[in-house]
Formats: structure tokens, sequence, C-alpha cells
């Protein structure tokens, strides 16, 4: 980041100071809260972020949620320009086809950040910065130069000095040193003397610019309160670094050599949601069956990770494949696969209420492949049906869907399928349900686990040791990653070594070794 920092102010400078560097624009196709469609942007810079974070230098709102923070990136290097894919959740795609790393952009290529984002227009052009004119400089070079690595350039020393001379105004541009290591930043949550004999300094000159070009006296305290406003905007932002740096420090203190959860897991806990169902509508031959469950009853866990996505395990919303022939589930699978409709409906709640779900089993993504359809004879002799005989244990127990939230727990989709055995794991869930709970306390239990076996294990992560059972059905595993608390899998079930009884039936016997559904698959 350095590097790039370094070089986008460098070229800012080399801009202000009258060099003729290329550029291209961005025409927005798509209109949003930032970007009406048809407006377009020009990029001055060699590399610019896109995204929903407010340090991108083209950046977009939360009403564009399947935009990540930093989603894509377009770097120029000589007389190419290509688009870097930069998020692991959202795709970009060039023309409707995915980035999977980076694609060389030509003339009028259509850019897309995820597959229902906003579109935009790469269009190259044969002017340069040299035609701009000097106030639409600074606003380019202070939007896509200075405002993305605002963070780092509080320790780079910066002055502008402006001289009038025949040919405009000139921009010398002096020595920008920064060391981004903890300790710096702690320094830098007060503004050293130093630091303030520049401001001083740029006030003075703005002083002699405002006698020179008959700048009013107003444009120079505006521009003095803008100044101070961005310096106690970096302050802030600095302060909210330290504090999470050392909220996580003190999170990962030793506690048995090991890692004291308790801290960790606090800020996961609204993330994860206990499940109920409320009730089934069936829809057959012209009649409409509803069935209504009065008594609340946690049967599951389901999550939500960045982005807002809620998670859960297939087998948890998935209801067909759950009763037997004479229950009423059995005969809403018969239904929902011979020309009928059943729906399940479903709440999800976190603990202290701060977020809430209403959502059907239609309204998942998930995996059926797999699953197998036998033909069953209708009730009453009307024909003959199918039912579908689920596979979930295989590496298809997972279903997600997009919700109206933004927030979510951090996830690693490929660090799931790279596990080696005896990594440590931990897991929030309702087990039990509410059957040991005091009234109204839904705080997730807690419980750890141990990768078994290396890698995935036919679509699947093998574990021991491990403390949940029924209710924590969908949670999340984790691990810690760099020291952050990680999603990597799922909650599905007890793996149980199949046997063949003398009189040919065949009887599961469960073993010390539970299955995890990693985020990779999906």
């Amino acid at each position: 980041m350095a590097n790039r920092a370094t070089q986008s102010i460098g070229t800012g400078m080399k801009i202000l100071s009258g060099a003729n560097i290329p550029t291209y624009t961005l025409e927005y196709l798509t209109s949003t809260a930032k970007k009406n469609q048809g407006s377009f942007e020009t990029i001055v810079v060699p590399y610019v972020e896109l995204g929903r974070d407010s340090k991108c230098g083209v950046s977009f709102g939360d009403d564009t949620p399947t935009v990540s923070r930093k989603h894509a990136a377009i770097e120029r290097k000589g007389d190419e320009t290509f688009i870097i894919n930069l998020s692991k959740s959202n795709p970009t795609l060039v023309n409707g086809r995915p980035v999977q790393n980076k694609y060389f952009l030509n003339n009028g290529d259509e850019i897309q950040l995820s597959v229902e984002g906003p579109r935009l227009r790469y269009n190259t052009t044969k002017a340069g910065t040299a035609k701009i004119g000097f106030t639409n400089k600074m606003n380019l070079v202070m939007q896509q130069a200075i405002k993305p690595y605002k963070t780092a350039a509080v320790s780079f020393l910066m002055i502008f000095i402006l001289a009038m001379s025949g040919s405009g105004y000139m921009i010398y541009n002096l020595t920008m040193e920064t060391d981004l290591q903890r300790e710096l930043i702690a320094e830098q949550n007060q503004i050293s003397r130093a630091q303030a004999d520049s401001i001083a300094s740029l006030n003075a000159r703005n002083s002699d610019l405002a006698e020179n070009f008959q700048i009013s006296q107003e444009q120079i305290e505006r521009d003095r309160q803008r100044m101070i406003r961005e310096r106690e905007q970096f302050e802030r932002e600095l302060a909210a670094i330290e504090e999470r740096s050392q909220r996580q420090l003190d999170s990962l203190r030793n506690v048995s050599g090991g890692v004291n959860y308790a801290d960790v897991i606090e800020e996961l806990k609204p993330y994860v949601m206990a499940m109920s169902i409320k009730g089934w509508v069936t829809e057959f031959d012209g009649e409409r069956n509803g069935y209504e469950i009065q008594e609340e009853n946690i049967m599951c866990t389901g999550f939500l990770i960045e982005g807002g996505i809620f998670v859960t395990a297939r087998h948890c919303i998935d209801m067909y494949g759950t009763s037997t022939e004479e229950g009423s589930f059995f005969q809403a699978n018969l239904i929902e696969h011979s020309g009928g409709s059943a729906s399940f409906h479903f709440t999800a709640q976190s603990y202290d209420g701060q977020f809430s779900l209403e959502f059907t089993n239609k309204d998942f993504i998930q995996d059926e492949s797999m699953d197998r359809f036998i033909p069953w004879e209708m009730p009453n002799s009307n024909g003959v049906g199918s039912i579908r005989i689920p596979e979930y244990f295989r590496g298809a127990d997972w279903a997600y869907m997009q919700t109206d939230y933004s927030d979510g727990m951090a996830f690693d989709k490929p660090l799931s399928e790279n596990l080696r055995n005896g990594t440590d794991l931990f897991v929030l869930g309702y087990s039990y349900g509410a059957e040991y709970r005091v009234e109204g306390n839904l705080e997730p239990y807690f419980s750890t686990a141990k990768v078994t076996l290396s890698g995935i294990q036919d679509g699947t992560v093998h574990v021991t040791e491990a403390g949940w059972d029924s209710g924590n059905s969908g949670g999340p595993v984790l691990t810690m990653n760099n020291g952050v608390p990680t999603a990597i899998g799922l909650v599905t079930g007890r793996y149980q070594q199949a046997t063949i009884s003398e009189g040919g039936d065949v009887i599961y016997t469960p073993t010390s070794i539970k299955m995890v559904t990693p985020l990779i698959n999906f």
C-alpha cells in the first residue's frame, strides 16, 4: 500500500505541476445513490480502487450491498490498463464474464461489480491532464491520489509551494516518509508540534496566494476549516485503529497456552441466530392447507457473514426429508414434487434482539444435485408422484440467502479447504434448543473442536473433541486466522458407521467423529 500511495501522490504532484499524464474515463451505466446514470469520471492516477469503502477512489454507497468494501482496482502500467478482482465474496465481471485475477481492458469494455451490482464503461481518451483546468485537477488529485491514502498520509510531510509564472501554477512535492508500524500509529494520535507548524506554514502561504491571485478572504477561511475537519477526521480514524488493535491484542492473551475465547466471541454472538419453525403451507389440486406451530421451539442455528448473508444447514430448512412416510413433512415432500407446492416458514433471532429475520425454505440457495427422486403412489388414487431423498452429508448441507443487513462475521472460503489436522476450532450455537436455558436467555452456547484429518473428506471436514449437540446444526465453525476469528464452515452432524445386522437391516452406530460443511462448497 505504501508504494502505491507514494506513486499515486507523486503522480498527483506531477499533474498539479503541469505534467501531461494519460487519463481514461469511467461512464456510469447504472444509477446509484452516489453515481447518476450517464455521468462519468475522469481517472488520472495509475491505481484506483472501486468499492463501498469511503477510502476508495471510486466509491459506492450502502444502496449497493453486493459491492464489496474493496471490490476491484484498475491499474495503468505503461500503455496497458487492467482491472484486478479484489473481492473474495462477490465477482467482478467484464463484458459479462467473471475476472479471475486480472483482465486487460479495451476501449468500450463494460465492467460490472457483482452479478446484480452497478455497471460502468471503460473509455480511453487521447486528451491528457494538460487540458484539464487547475481547479478540476486539484479536485481529481484530492479524490483519487490523496483521499484513499489519507490515514497513511498523516505521517507524510507535504508542503505545497504555489507561485505565479508565465505558464500557470507550479507545485513542489517535498519528501514523504511513513512508518506503518503500530508504535508509530500510537504516536500519531496526537498532532506533533512539527505538524502544527506545517499547518501554520500552509495557512501563511494561503495568505500570500490571496495577495498574488486576489483570492477572497472567505475562500481562505473555507480552506482552513476544511483542513481542520480533515485533520480531525484523521485523528478519529487513527484512534479507531488503535482501539481495534488494542482490543485484538487483549483478546489474544494466553490462557493455559491458548486463546481467551470469552473476549474473542463477544463481538460474534449477535451474528449467531436461533431458528424456529412457525408452520407450513401446502397447495395441491386447487386445495390450500396451512399448519401453524404455536409453541416457540428453537430447532437450529444460523449466522450472518460479512455482506449480510444468512447461512444455515440445508437440513434445517429443507424439511422434506426429515420425517417418515406417516408424517406431515413427508406429505409436504410428496406434494412439492408431484405438481403441488409446499413451503415452510421460519423465524431467526439474535440473543440481544439486534437482528431478526422471517423467511421460507424457498428463499434460500442450496445444492440439490446429489438428491434422488423416487416414484410414489399418490393418496386417494390420484396417480403416481415423486418424493425427493436429500443427500446432506457429502458437502451439500448448506443453504444461504441475502438479507437486508450488511453486517456479519468474517469468513474465509479458501481457508476452509486447507485446514490441517490438529487445528483448533470453536463453535457457537443453540445446542438442545431452549431446554436447559433460563427463560428469555438466548445467548449462544460455546464449544470447541479439533480437525481430525487434514483437508476435505468426501465434501466435509472431520473433527473430534466437539462439544455441540442437537440444535447446533447450521451454527458457525470458526478458527483464529492471523488473530481474527474467522468462519470456515457450519455444523452438519455426527458421522455414523453403517453395519448390516444378521437380519439384513442397516444399523447406524454414532462415532466420535463429527462433520463440518466447509464454506468452500458454496
